[in-house]
């Protein structure tokens, strides 16, 4: 049987196929391509053959990419959809956004194509079942708090707002993070995974273009008032916020660089974002997953693996990860419960996220989460903070919920 990864590249100009194929000529024994000049040719191919990511031009003649995306979206959602795209076409990326993984600058550069292409296809092999892959390629967004994504709204109409007030309320939401994230990541406006701070996206992205994604219909999802009191969901954003700020904290008492604080902070903040897709996608399961880990006394964690074959860690890493997220967030997400797991040798930002996650479970909020399990004391020894362990207990502990706003 053959296993070959398989792409299907979609633009109506046949010198950007030619190309493409050109660059990605030592990839032919690795991937089957195929490339195509028109919407209704792709459309009709993928009929026959699963393709597992497409990457198409943003603007083409019958069909604009934006359509076409929209498309495949919904009848495959499994698919991975990264879209070409010029510096001119900037205006049409809110449209873009909400069924796009990652934008691809005209013209890309061989090696960034070949490193996204090699990323997308590691991250679905990482996942255990098609569901999950499916449910992580098909996300749209993530659920966003109302009242955030309102206030973020009021801020924005404001003639004299700075993309500071912007970039801090941005911060207090999961999903809200992780979506600008992903846009200013994007391997379109620069060097993918440079861009940590929600401020320095803001201003990077610029105001206008941060208003047009926010009120661009289906690029941020309301979460519904059911679903928020079910899994106290205000609770767990405001959990992700504390995590963060103890994350800084405790990377900043180990003396590790401001750029690190930063990242440490958002590591915190979207380390659970695999538990806010379970919410939107999985609410059944998650909640009996729920019940058993605290019935029983077993790690939430470990109770997904058996009910779903997935964690909401791994699912949160992948999607991060498929969005362009950097690495170091990506880890922590991934690993924030097993930080051992994670090839960085030595105390890291995972360690830091880690630590900060066990305290504020333990000590700090009333989640309406599962059981929690004591912090690893053989992992403490090995990285020798088993005496910092305690003082950062009694260092954080104090420090109210109001004070873990998203700050630089």
């Amino acid at each position: 049987m053959d296993d070959k990864k398989r792409i299907l590249f979609v633009d109506d100009e046949q010198s950007v196929l030619q190309g493409l194929r050109r660059m990605l000529h030592k990839m032919r024994n690795e991937w089957d391509m195929e490339f195509v000049t028109r919407t209704s040719d792709a459309m009709k191919v993928m009929q026959n053959t699963r393709y597992d990511i497409i990457i198409s031009d943003l603007r083409m003649p019958a069909t604009d990419g934006v359509q076409f995306f929209e498309k495949v979206r919904k009848k495959y959602p499994d698919t991975i959809r990264f879209m070409l795209s010029g510096y001119s076409e900037q205006p049409l990326q809110g449209r873009a956004a909400r069924c796009v993984h990652q934008f691809i600058p005209k013209p890309c550069d061989a090696e960034q194509l070949k490193k996204l292409i090699s990323r997308a296809f590691a991250l679905r092999d990482r996942l255990k079942t098609k569901e999950a892959s499916k449910i992580v390629s098909s996300l749209r967004s993530l659920p966003v708090m109302p009242k955030i994504y309102q206030d973020v709204i009021n801020i924005l109409a404001d003639p004299d707002c700075s993309p500071r007030q912007v970039g801090k309320m941005i911060g207090r939401d999961i999903g809200m993070s992780a979506k600008i994230l992903q846009m200013v990541n994007s391997a379109f406006y620069g060097p993918p995974g440079k861009i940590v701070d929600p401020v320095h996206a803001v201003v990077y992205l610029g105001l206008k273009t941060v208003e047009a994604l926010v009120l661009t219909e289906g690029v941020f999802l309301k979460l519904s008032e059911q679903k928020n009191n079910e899994f106290h969901v205000s609770a767990l954003q405001q959990h992700c916020v504390r995590v963060g700020a103890m994350a800084r904290n405790i990377c900043r008492a180990e003396h590790m660089t401001d750029d690190s604080l930063d990242v440490a902070a958002m590591a915190g903040i979207l380390h659970d974002t695999g538990k806010m897709i379970l919410i939107a996608k999985f609410s059944d399961r998650f909640a009996e997953a729920i019940r058993i880990s605290r019935q029983e006394q077993i790690p939430l964690y470990q109770v997904e693996s058996e009910l779903m074959n997935v964690t909401h860690a791994q699912l949160g890493g992948c999607l991060l990860d498929l969005w362009g997220i950097p690495n170091t967030i990506i880890e922590a997400a991934t690993f924030h419960h097993e930080p051992w797991q994670c090839l960085v040798e030595g105390f890291s930002i995972t360690s830091a996220v880690y630590i900060a996650d066990i305290i504020d479970h333990r000590f700090c909020c009333g989640l309406g989460d599962g059981w929690c399990e004591d912090i690893d004391t053989d992992y403490l020894e090995q990285l020798e903070l088993t005496d910092k362990w305690k003082k950062w207990c009694q260092m954080l502990l104090p420090v109210e919920s109001g004070e873990y706003e998203y700050v630089r």
